[in-house]
Formats: structure tokens, sequence, C-alpha cells
């Protein structure tokens, strides 16, 4: 069964708890646990919770879990936004460690799209990693290829040569993955070669050897090239021993005893399964253990050996019983973990739906208040553009108005001239009448004077209250001791008529205008100040 690498540099860091004993992680736990309660920074705390998790992961998920949401929540509550993100990177590497790849996929989602939003580049190259992994684990592998793409473009684009060498082989491996398992053995060499390439570059890095396995593997399997399979195969148990990582040099070493045992060359087989048992025994690891033991008994079995290989297969299955036995205790602590995820995917899916309630809600008040302030500036708009326009049309209508009273007052001036003239020339004719005559004549030049007086005035005063109602009430109130003949004057002024027009229009002689008029300055209290009176009643 094919595994997929992942470099530490993408977070999802896969432990080999077997090579540890159990005396040396009860130390370190003992030793973070005081860590943890003498941690005199935000950042040693959170090191410390996400340190804790990281041991727990791979024997205890719960527990591994509670630190990993623990250093989650120290991180939001401190705002510390990047440490938020990798505890929940942590959190989605436990749940692939324990098989829910879709939870875990879940969490890569959501931390990717966080770390797009603030353009974090490693952190995009990253997650696109882990989602590539957990795509593949589901068995969705055109979405994983996606991912691991996506991966590699940033990488290219990025200006690190360094981080390149070292993180492009993983995804490289991982892409040749996929392409195996898809029946596209050509397309997986190619990726497995360009992962040897830059692996090569960089001294004992993991990749290495596993790019070795995989074309070994590949050329034996799928290729059916045995000779370059056992060079590629040879060259990567050589390159893991050099680093000493025991793990894979005794998964190598069960490699090389089935090729060996499917070239029945058994002798062979058979020491490379009892080195790899040697090693499963020394670190303590239940799957290499079985698989050695697995060959041994097919070797056994090929020989002719029966009770041997009865032997053997019996070990064989013991250490597979409790390798079953363990991912029992883990499904069940998987289901858990799933029940609790979609527990508060469902708590975070109501809030979620308050707050969109609230959000919508928050809208429509918001656009009904628009609507409405709107509609209210609108008829303000409009009532203040019919007051103006109103207002535009009295001024006009005024100013009409004041045309025609100012051409009306123009005609009684005429009128009263012609009457005064005919008066005058009747006043020279009565000199020539006969005696009996004056009166008459007499009679008719004073009915002329009484009638030019009464109508020009009447007729006046109407025109004039129809175009300033207000003047007269405006005026008695602020001067209560006007006479009439000073408020006939006042309205002669207003118009801003000269003294020789009221007196024409008034029967006055120009002189007892002027006199008129300063008499009236004074009732006013005008008099010794620089106010001009016709000014002072236009404003009134």
């Amino acid at each position: 069964m094919k595994k997929l690498s992942y470099s530490f540099l993408f977070f999802l860091v896969i432990f080999f708890h077997g090579g540890k004993s159990f005396s040396q992680n009860i130390i370190k736990l003992d030793s973070l646990q005081l860590a943890l309660k003498r941690a005199g920074s935000d950042t040693a705390k959170f090191n410390t919770l996400m340190q804790l998790s990281n041991l727990y992961n791979g024997t205890d998920y719960l527990k591994a879990l509670e630190f990993a949401r623990e250093a989650k929540e120290f991180a939001i509550e401190k705002k510390l936004k990047k440490k938020e993100l990798l505890a929940e990177t942590t959190i989605g590497n436990v749940a692939i460690s324990q098989g829910n790849y879709k939870i875990a996929a879940t969490h890569y989602f959501n931390v990717l799209k966080a770390y797009e939003e603030i353009q974090d580049t490693s952190g995009i190259i990253s997650l696109n990693n882990n989602l590539g992994a957990a795509y593949d684990r589901m068995g969705e592998f055109d979405k994983a290829l996606a991912s691991f793409f996506k991966a590699q473009e940033y990488l290219n684009a990025s200006n690190n040569g360094e981080n390149k060498k070292l993180v492009l082989p993983s995804i490289y491996n991982n892409i040749g993955n996929i392409y195996q398992t898809k029946g596209d053995p050509n397309s997986a060499l190619t990726y497995y070669e360009k992962a040897l390439d830059l692996a090569l570059q960089v001294p004992k890095l993991k990749a290495q050897g596993i790019a070795y396995n995989n074309i070994g593997k590949l050329y034996f399997n799928e290729l059916n090239q045995p000779e370059k399979g056992l060079e590629y195969l040879t060259k990567g148990l050589a390159f893991r021993e050099e680093i000493g990582d025991l793990g894979e040099v005794a998964r190598s070493l069960v490699i090389l005893s089935n090729f060996h045992f499917q070239q029945k060359e058994y002798a062979k087989g058979k020491q490379y399964a009892q080195r790899a048992l040697e090693i499963g025994e020394k670190i303590g690891s239940l799957d290499i253990q079985s698989s050695a033991f697995g060959r041994l008994s097919e070797i056994a079995e090929a020989n002719g050996d029966f009770q041997t290989a009865l032997v053997a297969f019996r070990k064989s299955k013991e250490f597979n019983d409790s390798i079953i036995n363990q991912q029992a205790s883990r499904e069940i602590t998987r289901l858990q973990l799933q029940y609790d995820f979609e527990k508060e995917e469902k708590i975070r899916s109501e809030e979620a739906s308050q707050t969109r309630f609230k959000y919508l809600l928050t809208i429509t008040a918001l656009s009904v208040g628009l609507i409405l302030a709107v509609l209210i500036t609108f008829i303000i708009r409009s009532k203040a553009r019919q007051t103006e326009m109103n207002q535009k049309n009295l001024a006009l209508d005024v100013e009409i108005k004041n045309k025609e009273l100012t051409t009306n007052v123009m005609y009684l001036i005429r009128k009263n001239e012609l009457i005064n003239n005919v008066a005058e020339r009747l006043l020279k004719l009565q000199r020539r009448v006969l005696p009996e005559n004056q009166k008459v004549f007499q009679e008719i030049i004073l009915d002329l004077q009484r009638e030019a007086d009464n109508d020009s005035w009447k007729e006046f005063e109407l025109r004039f209250n129809q175009v300033h109602s207000e003047f007269y009430t405006t005026l008695r109130k602020l001067y209560p001791d006007l006479s009439p003949a000073d408020e006939k004057l006042c309205a002669f002024l207003r118009l801003n008529m000269s003294s020789k027009e009221i007196a024409a229009v008034s029967q006055q002689s120009i002189k007892s205008v002027e006199v008129a008029r300063a008499r009236l300055r004074k009732k006013l209290n005008l008099t010794n100040t620089n106010s001009n009176l016709v000014s002072h009643l236009a404003n009134l």
C-alpha cells in the first residue's frame, strides 16, 4: 500500500511513536506539563500546548485534540492569528491520523482560505499539500492532484530556492503516488524522478529515501523491470541506513524481502525479513513485526518447512490482531471525534444562521430606513422647490402689481394734472363771463377739484392694499401715533415717489410735501440720523 510523503515544513508531521519507548514519552510528557505551568510568555505557552498535542498524536487522539483546541482558543484570545491557523492545522492533522479525512479536509480548507486572505505564500503551499493528502485518503484523486499542483505552482513562483529543494521533492512524491494509484506508471515515474533529482541536492533529506523506494517498487510491480527495481530499492535502503532512520530501514528490508521472494530467491528474502524483524522488535513496531513474520511464513512455506511457516504465520496474525485491536480503539475514538465535530458544526451552523438572520434583519432595517430617508428627502426637497417656486411666483406677482400700481399712479398724476389744467383754464375764463354765470363756473371748478382728490386717493389706496397688504398693519403697530395724512404719505414714499409726484397726486404744493416729509421723519424717529426715509419704509 502506497504512503504519501510529507515535509516537516508543511506542518503535517508523521510521528513514528514506535521508535520511542514508553518511559521516554512519560519523561517528555512530565517535562512539557511542567513547562506549561511555568510558561512566562504567550509564545511559550502556545508552543508547549502544540508540543503536547503532537506528543499525544498517535497514542491518545482525544488528548491530542484537547491540547490543539486549547492552543487555538488561546491564540484567538491573544489575537495571534497565525498561531491560531497553526493550531487548527494541527486539529486537521489529528483527524488525518485518526482517519477522519473529511473532517481534516474541512479544517485544512478553512485555514487555506485564511492564508489566502492574508496572502501568506508559505501557508498556502502547506495547506494545499495537506488538502491533497486528505483528498488522496478519501479517494478523490483529481482533487488531490489539483491541490498538489497548486502547491507546486506557488512554490515555483516563490524566490526561495532552498525552500524549493526542501519542499518540492515531497510534493513530487505525492503527485507520483496519485498517478501510480490511477494506473499511470509513466507519469508517476516522471514525478518520482523529479523528486529524487531535487532530493539529491539536499544531504540527508528523507524524501530521497522515499523517492528511491517509490521508483524501485514502480519498476518492479508496474513496469516489469526487476533489475532496475532492485537497484533503486537497494539505494533506498543504503540511504535510510546512512541517516539512521530505523523504522524506515525496517520497511525497506520488508520490501526487499518481498522482492526476493517474488524472484524465488528465498535465502535472500529470509535474510532481509529477519533483519526487519530484529529492528521491529527493537523499536516496538507491531506493523513491521507483523509484515516480517508474514514474509518469513511465506518463505518457509515455499521451502516446504510448513511447521516454521505455521509458527511464523501465527506470530504475524498475533501482531496483526494487536494492530486491529488498536485500530478498533482508534475507530471508537474516531467516531467520538466525528460526533464531537458534527456537534460543533451543528452549533456553528446554527450560530451562522442566527448571524445571517441578524445581518439580513439589519440590512432590511437599514434599507427601509434608507428608503424612508430618501422619500422624506424627496418630499422635503419637493416642498422646498414648491415653496421656492411659490416665492418666485409671489415675487413676480408683487413685481407685476407694483408695475400696475406705478402705472396707475402715473395715470392718476396725469389725470390730476389734466383736471388742474382744466380748472385753471376755467378760472381764467371765469373773468370774461357774465356775472350771473360766474357762480356756475365756480361750482364746476370746485366739483372738479373735489372729484379729482377723492377718486385719486380711493383708487390708489385700493390698489396699494392689494400689493402691500401688511404694510399698514406693520406701520400702525410700530408707529400708532401717525395721522391718516402721515399714513398716506408713507404709502406714496413706499412706492419711491418723488415730492413732485406726490404733490400732483395729493393736490398739494411741492413745498407742502417737503414739510410733511420732514414732520414724518421726526415721528418715525429718524431725525439726526443717516437713515433714508424711503429705504426705512421699504424695509417694514
